[in-house]
């Protein structure tokens, strides 16, 4: 049975600290190194707009900042400790005018690989 494991945000705070104006950094945490179900991570954005096409779902909460979702050309803005469902499917962009930090957690933990992802803008290539 596999254990607990701890993850420290002061591992990757240089990388929230160094994002420039129009940057995103993504840490996935939980992986298929890790579960057989889900995914999860950390992802750090700045005065930016990321479109993309939602291949999972996902939970995303709010750690700092302001986080806005545009949906449909709906918006769903975010406040720390608030907290969303965004089912699969959707076309999105994740946004924020100044900075924000968000946690997410995603099903199912392969997605990247059922849509054959080979990069994702802001996770590292190791991380994939």
């Amino acid at each position: 049975m596999a254990k607990p494991e701890v993850f420290k945000r002061i591992d990757i705070q240089h990388r929230k600290d160094g994002l420039e104006d129009g940057g995103t950094y993504i840490k996935p945490f939980v992986t298929i190194k890790n579960s057989e179900s889900m995914a999860g991570g950390v992802n750090f954005l700045k005065k930016v707009s990321i479109p993309w096409d939602l291949t999972c779902d996902e939970i995303i909460f709010c750690h700092e900042g302001n986080f806005r979702l545009i949906c449909d050309g709906e918006a769903y803005n975010l406040c720390p400790g608030d907290m969303m469902f965004v089912p699969k499917g959707n076309h999105i962009s994740y946004e924020t005018d100044d900075e924000c930090s968000i946690f997410y957690a995603a099903y199912p933990v392969n997605w990247k690989q059922l849509a054959g992802l080979k990069e994702v803008p802001g996770i590292d290539p190791e991380d994939m």
